[in-house]
C-alpha cells in the first residue's frame, strides 16, 4: 500500500476492501487473554464533578473494614458490601450530595473503590511511569501504554497513588476480539500453546487446531516441583540454588510473577553479590540487550512473564556442553500455557535445557478450603521445609487448580462477549454501535 501511494501520490488513498485474510502470531494470546479487553473507540467526555465523587467513594471505601463490612473475592478482583456494610455506608454518606442519595450508584461506586485499594496492587497489576498510571498486562508482563481500567477505576488507583487524574471519556464504538476476527474470510494463527484451548477456539471462532511436531527431538528435562511454607521462605534457598548453577556457568532465567517479585529477588541477589540482569515493565526499553546476554556462560536473568512469550534466548558457545539454560519458575500457580511458554525458553531447536518449579504454599492455588488438608499432608511427609515428594500429589493438585483457572477465565471471556452484544444491540438505534 505505501508503495502504491509513493508511486501515484495524486491518485486516491489506498483502502482496505473488507476483511479478506489474517494471520495470527501467539494466537492464542490474541484471540484469549487480549479478548476479555474490547476494541473502544471513545471521545473526550468533560464531566467535573468525576474527580470529587471518586475521591468521596475512596474516602468511604478507607472506613471500612472487611469482613465485617465487605467481602473481597480475590480471584475475580471484586469487592461486595455486606448488609452492616450498606447501612453503615448510608450512614457515612449522608449529606455528601445529591449523587450519594442513588443507593445503587453510591454502592456500585464504594464496592470499586474497594477493589483499587485492596485487589489491585502496585508493580503487580500496574506500574507508576511519567507521574502516571500504566497498566501491566498480566499475560505478557508488559505495560499496556493507552490501556484504562473502566467504570472508574482507573481513576480511582490514579487517586489511591496521589497521582493526575486521566481525562473522562466516553465509549463511541465496541467490538470485542470474539466479534471481530469471525468477520475475516479467512483466519489463521500460530502458537505454541494453543493445545490447551482447542475446545473454545473451535466453539468461538470455528478454528482447528493442528499439531505440528518438533523439528528436532525435545532435549528438556524436567526437574521435580519443589514446595515451600511460605513466599519469603523460598528466597533464600533460591539464591544457594541459583550460586550453584552460576558457579557451574550454566546460564539461568528465573521466571517471577509480578514486578515485585522480581525486585525483591534482584535485592537479595545484589546482596549476595551474584551478578544478574532484571527484565520486568520498568526496564522494558533495554529488553533487547537483557535477552541478548541471557544466553551468556554465568549469566542470570530475572524475568516476569515478559521472557515467556516470543523471547528466543540463543546459547552463546560453550553453554551447551554445560547443560543449556537452566529455567527456574517461580509464578504462583500459573496457567499451564503461561507455564509452559516460560519452560519452552530453554532446551529450543534441539538444544539441551532444563527447568523447575519453585511453589509456595500460600500461593493461590493453595487459598481454597479443600487445600488444608492437602497443605498438612505435604508438610507432614516432608518435615524439613521443603517438599519434592509425593510429587503426583503436588502435581495433580497444581493441575486442579490450572484447570479451574482456565475455566474462570473462559466463563469471563464469555460474559465479555454477552456484554459486548447486549451493548451492541442498545447502540444500534443510535448507528454508534461500530
Amino acid at each position: 500500500m505505501q508503495r502504491a501511494a509513493a508511486l501515484a501520490p495524486d491518485a486516491a488513498q489506498p483502502r482496505l476492501r473488507g476483511l479478506c485474510m489474517a494471520i495470527l502470531d501467539e494466537a492464542d494470546n490474541v484471540l484469549l487473554d487480549e479478548a476479555v479487553t474490547p476494541l473502544v473507540i471513545s471521545a473526550p467526555h468533560a464531566n467535573p464533578e468525576r474527580r470529587a465523587f471518586l475521591w468521596q467513594a475512596l474516602a468511604l471505601a478507607r472506613e471500612l473494614r472487611e469482613p465485617e463490612d465487605f467481602t473481597a473475592e480475590r480471584a475475580s478482583r471484586r469487592a461486595h458490601l455486606t448488609e452492616y456494610g450498606r447501612e453503615r455506608l448510608g450512614l457515612l454518606s449522608a449529606g455528601l450530595g445529591a449523587p450519594w442519595r442513588m443507593r445503587r450508584r453510591a454502592e456500585e461506586a464504594v464496592a470499586m473503590a474497594l477493589a483499587a485499594l485492596h485487589l489491585y496492587r502496585r508493580d503487580r497489576d500496574y506500574v507508576i511511569a511519567d507521574d502516571r498510571v500504566v497498566i501491566v498486562d498480566p499475560h505478557t508482563g508488559r505495560t499496556a501504554p493507552g490501556r484504562a481500567w473502566s467504570q472508574g477505576l482507573h481513576g480511582l488507583i490514579e487517586l489511591k497513588e496521589r497521582k493526575p487524574l486521566s481525562a473522562d471519556t466516553r465509549t463511541l464504538a465496541q467490538i470485542t476480539y470474539q466479534r471481530f476476527f469471525p468477520r475475516y474470510l479467512r483466519l489463521a494463527g500460530m502458537s505454541g500453546t494453543l493445545r490447551e484451548a482447542h475446545r473454545e477456539l473451535r466453539s468461538v471462532y470455528g478454528l482447528s487446531v493442528v499439531e505440528v511436531p518438533l523439528r528436532r527431538p525435545s532435549r528438556r528435562l524436567r526437574l521435580p516441583a519443589r514446595l515451600f511454607g511460605t513466599g519469603p521462605q523460598r528466597w533464600q534457598p533460591l539464591i544457594d540454588r541459583i550460586r550453584e548453577l552460576h558457579a557451574s556457568r550454566r546460564p539461568v532465567l528465573i521466571g517471577t510473577g509480578s514486578v515485585a517479585d522480581s525486585e525483591a529477588l534482584g535485592c537479595a541477589l545484589a546482596q549476595a553479590r551474584i551478578p544478574h540482569s532484571v527484565l520486568n515493565a520498568r526496564h522494558h526499553r533495554e529488553e533487547a540487550a537483557i535477552v541478548a546476554r541471557a544466553g551468556r556462560p554465568g549469566a542470570v536473568t530475572i524475568a516476569t512473564q515478559m521472557a515467556g512469550r516470543g523471547t528466543d534466548v540463543v546459547l552463546e558457545p560453550g553453554t551447551r556442553e554445560l547443560g543449556g539454560l537452566h529455567v527456574i519458575d517461580c509464578q504462583e500457580a500459573a496457567p499451564r500455557r503461561l507455564e509452559r511458554q516460560l519452560a519452552g525458553r530453554c532446551a529450543r531447536q534441539g538444544d539441551p535445557g532444563s527447568c523447575e518449579r519453585w511453589l509456595p504454599l500460600d500461593s493461590k492455588a493453595w487459598e481454597k478450603p479443600s487445600a488444608s488438608i492437602l497443605r498438612r499432608l505435604i508438610r507432614y511427609l516432608n518435615r524439613n521445609g521443603t517438599a519434592r515428594r509425593p510429587q503426583w500429589l503436588i502435581r495433580g493438585w497444581i493441575l486442579a487448580h490450572q484447570w479451574a483457572e482456565e475455566r474462570r477465565g473462559a466463563h469471563a471471556r464469555r460474559l465479555v462477549l454477552q456484554q459486548d452484544r447486549a451493548w451492541q444491540r442498545r447502540s444500534s438505534f443510535t448507528s454508534a454501535a461500530e
